[in-house]
């Protein structure tokens, strides 16, 4: 698989704070997770430059230096820290978001292994559903997936589908909300 080197923070700053002031479309992005998320002890993963984080009042991991000391600038609580090896005990939290974030990973399944494993109940996962066309992706993701897909791979590693997806076109996102199961319900495929 192609290493992806995601120097967005580094050129860019913090993006995703621009974006927030001056696109609607990631406002309500933002306040559609605001609203959906309901627990308060909850771990934002792949937190990047922090806006989810800080809205939501909640604490973040980052494995980009650049975003975690943006994050930091704007006083949002995250830590540089890896998905695949989340410094957080067994059930720590309530819940976790993965937000633009697992399209980003070279091993989805790692990191949502490690995300069951910190959570004692849900799973918030917004990603990009797959462009249709052959061979186009996102320079910037090692895959996307469509709805199937993405069920397919989430409860794969222990987690049911809560309900449906949301599938918002004209923001091109999937939103989807999955409840851990008990950990002898685990797939290995």
């Amino acid at each position: 698989m192609k290493k992806i080197d995601f120097n967005k923070y580094r050129r860019l700053g913090a993006y995703h704070w621009d974006l927030y002031k001056k696109n609607g479309h990631y406002r309500k992005h933002v306040a559609r997770i605001k609203e959906w998320v309901e627990e308060k002890n909850v771990l934002d993963i792949g937190a990047g430059d922090g806006v989810i984080t800080s809205y939501l009042k909640i604490n973040g991991i980052d494995n980009d230096i650049d975003a975690v000391r943006i994050a930091k600038e704007k006083e949002a609580n995250v830590i540089l820290a890896s998905a695949y090896s989340i410094p957080y005990k067994d059930e720590e939290f309530e819940s976790a978001l993965m937000i633009d974030v697992l399209e980003h990973m070279e091993y989805p399944e790692k990191a949502l292994q490690e995300a069951r494993r910190v959570i004692k109940d849900y799973l918030y996962i917004a990603t990009p559903p797959k462009n249709l066309i052959p061979g186009k992706i996102d320079k910037y993701h090692y895959q996307e997936w469509t709805s199937d897909e993405l069920k397919s791979l989430v409860e794969n590693q222990g987690f049911n589908l809560e309900g449906e997806f949301l599938i918002v076109l004209n923001e091109k996102c999937i939103y989807g909300k999955f409840k851990k199961r008990p950990n002898n319900n685990i797939s290995n495929e």
